[in-house]
């Protein structure tokens, strides 16, 4: 048995989701033929049934849909604790100037994620009047 490629894994994940190569490859950004290509490669190498072939159709075993859960979870803890680690050691101050609507309608939504994500960042938002003097007495490198 040799340890299988993230792009396979990844393709079996998708195939199991949606239940067909068309749409696993649409996800993917491959070919179906790529997809197929994967997933063959992905039975030999963990030399086991994965996929039923019924006429043009293809289909996960049991074996081969217990073994996607696996992959599907291993992949979101994964995932997971990128998430929970990519904010540690950022350090500092970040001041964010946006007109009050903007803040109000889309950046409220995103603050409790940022914050979470970089808890040794202190946010400032600032959010004039009017846009004009957002313009004139900008320090920050952008205006949203």
């Amino acid at each position: 048995m040799r340890i299988p490629s993230t792009q396979a894994l990844r393709a079996l994940v998708s195939f199991a989701r949606h239940g067909t190569v068309w749409q696993a490859a649409e996800e993917l950004n491959l070919t179906r033929s790529a997809v197929s290509h994967q997933l063959r490669m992905l039975e030999r190498d963990l030399d086991f049934h994965m996929l039923n072939r019924v006429g043009t159709r293809v289909e996960l075993t049991a074996q081969g849909r217990a073994y996607a859960d696996d992959v599907r979870q291993a992949m979101l803890a994964i995932s997971g604790s990128a998430a929970r680690n990519i904010g540690r050691g950022v350090a500092g101050s970040l001041t964010v100037s946006c007109a009050p609507g903007f803040a109000s309608s889309w950046l409220c939504n995103k603050i409790a994620r940022f914050v979470s994500t970089y808890p040794d960042v202190a946010l400032s938002i600032i959010t004039p009047r009017r846009l004009g003097a957002l313009l004139h007495k900008s320090r920050e490198g952008f205006i949203l």
